[in-house]
């Protein structure tokens, strides 16, 4: 008996997949180029995806709603960092239509470069995103992994834009966080508020010359405060009301 053939059936197609592979053709086309702050300011404005290489091996895929931007971000980034050199570093970026830039092509990417080679896409997932790590992560002392255990924050780093001057605590903390190639992070009047803590706007702080490293100016402003407490992490530094230990972070005032 002759079986009658269906009417309906079902019909899928893996988009991602196909533009993914359609992506990792496209970058093989490009050479990769230096992350260097001439070449990100000469990209246009556009969404889309980047590679990024460190001594020549693909390092991190992302995506971003302006490419110019973010890769400017990261060359900030790595050059606050120790035991690395902004000079080792390249990248390649697409620019992507927003209908595909939607369907987080970088996900199938990173799978698709771990799979063809060990060493590929090592700093996803890894601590090198932008993100706060949060409170949670300073209070319960989880220990620094990934890109910041590797490539701790330079401490030293010399605020060239701060000028020998009084400022109000407040202003100082702003002007340096504004500036800084890594997060700095300070108490606010309440818990997610931007409002500035009335200690922070009651004292002043005396500069005492131009481009201090920006360890000094932290302490600085944590000595002109009563009970607070300037602490360094490897990725990051905070000022909190606190006396407070950190197994992974080090106080540096109270000394």
């Amino acid at each position: 008996m002759v079986q009658p053939v269906p009417c309906f059936d079902r019909f899928e197609i893996d988009i991602i997949s196909a533009l993914s592979s359609q992506l990792v053709a496209a970058f093989e086309m490009l050479e990769v180029g230096p992350l260097k702050e001439a070449q990100t300011k000469a990209l246009e404005s556009g969404q889309g995806v980047y590679q990024l290489y460190h001594k020549g091996t693909l390092v991190y895929v992302g995506k971003a709603d302006s490419l110019k931007k973010r890769l400017a971000e990261h060359h900030e980034k790595v050059s606050g960092r120790k035991n690395i050199s902004v000079a080792d570093m390249g990248f390649k970026c697409l620019f992507v239509h927003p209908n595909w830039t939607a369907l987080a092509p970088e996900d199938s990417l990173i799978k698709y470069y771990r799979k063809a080679g060990t060493g590929k896409c090592a700093w996803n997932g890894n601590g090198f995103g932008p993100h706060d790590p949060g409170r949670e992560r300073e209070t319960t002392n989880k220990a620094p992994d990934g890109f910041d255990a590797t490539y701790p924050i330079r401490e030293d780093w010399l605020c060239s834009w701060i000028k020998s001057s009084e400022y109000t605590a407040y202003d100082l903390l702003k002007c340096m966080k504004g500036g800084l190639p890594y997060l700095l992070r300070f108490e606010t009047a309440a818990p997610k508020s931007q409002k500035p803590h009335p200690d922070h706007l009651a004292v002043k702080a005396k500069v005492p010359k131009d481009g201090m490293p920006v360890k000094e100016l932290l302490k600085l402003v944590a000595k002109s405060l009563s009970g607070w407490q300037a602490t360094v992490f490897p990725s990051h530094m905070i000022l909190y009301k606190e006396h407070r230990s950190y197994k992974h972070g080090l106080t540096i005032w109270p000394a």
